[in-house]
């Protein structure tokens, strides 16, 4: 079965939006794209986790809007224990790959596989810029 990506186009769109989990729970907003510092593809959607709780990357993947919502197959413990990252913030290659353990992408699977081979200092994703 091919893995169906989000285009930067459609991922724009969901700025702002809500993001809710399993039991229909609203986690956080979204508040940002990380692109693979490579090719430029969306990768990593940021959640906006609230005031104190900062944001976290979730696989872009692993996200689906509907109904004017970002749905994502999490609860909420999951995604409040998941790293945390600034929405403006350049990911580096091991970053990357504890966000892919956090989210049980395993190795050799998904951004785990296409970020392993790069060195762990280098940056893997970077922050999107938006247009006005």
């Amino acid at each position: 079965m091919a893995e169906t990506r989000t285009s930067f186009a459609e991922a724009i769109e969901w700025l702002e939006m809500p993001v809710d989990g399993l039991g229909g729970r609203t986690l956080g907003r979204v508040a940002g794209i990380h692109l693979d510092a490579e090719d430029g593809e969306p990768c990593w959607l940021l959640i906006k986790l609230g005031p104190l709780a900062g944001s976290t990357a979730i696989p872009i993947e692993h996200a689906a809007e509907a109904a004017e919502r970002v749905w994502i197959a999490y609860d909420r413990d999951s995604v409040y224990e998941a790293p945390r990252f600034k929405p403006d913030e350049s990911l580096s290659a091991s970053q990357e790959l504890e966000l892919a353990a956090h989210w049980g992408i395993g190795e050799g699977r998904g951004r785990a596989a296409e970020v392993a081979d790069r060195d762990s200092d280098e940056v893997s994703a970077v922050p999107a810029e938006i247009p006005d």
